[in-house]
């Protein structure tokens, strides 16, 4: 096999079907050495070993300290509503509460909808701003 052949294609390790190059991912940006294995079984890889509940657990340990286990006695507890409008539409992307926290020490306060989660981001948790806005409205 010629160098310029096997610099244009190769042999995927998973299905053994001889491919482009360029569809096998990249491993090193130096050197242009790219993976054994085509784009299209790494994919079916990794979507066969995906797991949403370990995936959601790892991401509230991670990001919050809490487990899955711990979200959902929460959102049990709150009787799966929002713990400041008590909507039980979460809204968002994932259609799930998300956990407010403070910024300050981390400490977990409770599960909101997306529209409670956002208006305590925008102001920071500034109970003065917030005092404003209630004035504010009430005029």
């Amino acid at each position: 096999m010629s160098k310029l052949y096997s610099d244009l294609y190769r042999k995927c390790m998973t299905c053994g079907e001889q491919k482009y190059a360029t569809e096998f991912y990249v491993r090193d940006k130096k050197t242009g050495r790219r993976h054994s294995v085509c784009k299209i079984c790494d994919r079916k890889r990794v979507k066969e070993q995906y797991n949403a509940e370990t995936y959601r657990n790892q991401h509230l340990k991670r990001n919050y300290g809490i487990t899955l286990n711990e979200y959902n006695q929460m959102l049990l507890e709150q009787e799966h509503r929002c713990k400041i409008c008590g909507t039980t539409e979460p809204g968002g992307k994932y259609g799930k509460f998300m956990v407010d926290h403070s910024h300050n020490t981390g400490e977990v306060r409770g599960l909101l909808c997306k529209s409670c989660n956002i208006a305590l981001g925008e102001v920071g948790d500034n109970i003065s701003t917030l005092q404003k806005m209630i004035e504010y409205l009430n005029t």
